[in-house]
């Protein structure tokens, strides 16, 4: 439902829940120099209000809205950069002020996105929880490998983006940074409000269209198929660690909207997604050479990645059995009960996620970005008609681009 050009409100009604989910997402370009100011504004935003000048006010305001839970999060949709503003509160039936509990929600969040207090006190408290954020991330070799794999495969790609931002940036951000990427979110960005849970959608529209936000006719592409002209490469980072991680990374040429995107979901799950994968078989089971591999879609970009924490005299063994499952895959060598319990967790999955709120709000916005309507009936019906042949196909179209190892130095070592 269209509030104004650019703004748009969707409903998913659901008796399943006793709580209502509210979801507004902010989308605009994802860029480099704009992600860090981007991703403080979020804390920024739902730290406190002009009229709910203080975290004891902001808590006082959640509590007499029977506990709302409030949180802002960034988030990287292929080529789009999201804030997400998301609340979850109590049905009106379980409240004693029914009939305006959640005109009174919305009166909240709107105070929140319209009258934030962008001073330099929250802007210096904001920044510092941010670069710890950061400094974690890097401090955590399971992250730090993954981020930094993916930026090494997706030079001058969205890719190599960062959505929280580098730590760099965060670094060198001011006020009037942050005050101009608010100004951007507000009068740019395309909006969509989603609220999950049993509503009634002309209610929510009628506390919405109040929001005074400006008509828009930008629209941001989100999903595409990454490509560059880098070489097949092999790097290294040195860190003071005691075991050693791994990150390889696949072009799989193949975007969302690919006929094919379905056999390859199938084929990610035959690799790496569950316990009775190839990957986890054959390099943790039977070999014991790591405690974890998994393989992962990142789906708005078109990658299929691998990761792994192993010693370090097992780096260059690990690495070519992960590509001897690729291979495995390609010539369609493994069975067809693999093949069939990894269709049957696929389908699982999708069922279960019409049991969590979360989920339901974010196959809605995929659906939005998408411009389809999709529902889980469908998507089991795509899961379902993959072939064997279909699998073995969309693996040969996968393109080695990065290998990116994590690991402790030796004096006798040099970059590769």
């Amino acid at each position: 439902m269209k509030i104004i050009d650019g703004v748009n409100l969707n409903a998913i009604p659901t008796q399943k829940f006793k709580d209502i989910g509210i979801s507004i997402r902010f989308q605009n370009e994802l860029k480099d120099e704009t992600a860090a100011a981007r991703s403080l504004l979020a804390l920024m935003l739902c730290d406190r209000c002009k009229v709910y000048d203080t975290k004891e006010k902001m808590t006082k305001k959640q509590d007499e809205l029977y506990g709302a839970v409030l949180g802002t999060q960034t988030l990287g949709y292929g080529k789009s950069h999201v804030i997400e503003f998301r609340c979850k509160v109590i049905h009106p039936s379980y409240v004693t002020n029914e009939d305006s509990y959640l005109k009174n929600v919305f009166s909240f969040l709107k105070e929140i996105i319209f009258h934030p207090l962008l001073n330099e006190e929250v802007f210096e408290e904001s920044k510092k929880v941010l670069i710890s954020k950061s400094k974690r991330m890097i401090d955590d070799p399971s992250q730090l490998v993954i981020s930094e794999g993916l930026k090494a495969a997706g030079t001058n790609t969205p890719l190599g983006i960062s959505s929280l931002g580098e730590l760099k940036h965060i670094e060198k951000l001011c006020l009037q940074d942050v005050q101009n990427a608010y100004t951007s979110m507000l009068n740019e960005d395309c909006i969509q409000v989603l609220v999950c849970g049993d509503v009634l959608e002309k209610e929510i529209f009628s506390y919405v269209k109040n929001f005074p936000f400006k008509e828009r006719s930008q629209k941001f592409a989100s999903y595409y198929v990454v490509s560059n002209d880098d070489e097949k490469q092999k790097k290294y980072m040195y860190k003071n660690i005691s075991q050693s991680y791994l990150m390889m990374v696949w072009f799989t040429n193949i975007s969302l909207l690919d006929t094919k995107y379905y056999a390859l979901r199938l084929a990610n799950a035959v690799l790496g997604q569950y316990s009775s994968s190839l990957l986890f078989q054959e390099v943790r089971e039977k070999r014991s050479l790591c405690y974890t591999i998994y393989s992962n879609i990142i789906s708005y970009d078109g990658v299929l990645g691998v990761t792994t924490g192993i010693e370090k005299e097992h780096i260059d063994e690990v690495i070519e059995l992960i590509r001897e499952q690729i291979d495995v895959i390609c010539q369609g060598n493994f069975s067809d009960e693999l093949l069939e319990v990894s269709r049957k967790m696929i389908i699982n999955s999708i069922k279960s996620g019409r049991d969590n709120m979360n989920t339901l709000m974010a196959q809605e916005y995929q659906n939005i970005l998408l411009n389809r309507e999709w529902d889980t009936k469908i998507m089991i019906e795509h899961i379902s008609k993959v072939t064997k042949e279909d699998v073995c196909e969309v693996m040969q179209l996968c393109k080695e681009k990065m290998v990116f190892v994590l690991t402790k130095e030796d004096s006798d070592e040099k970059d590769c």
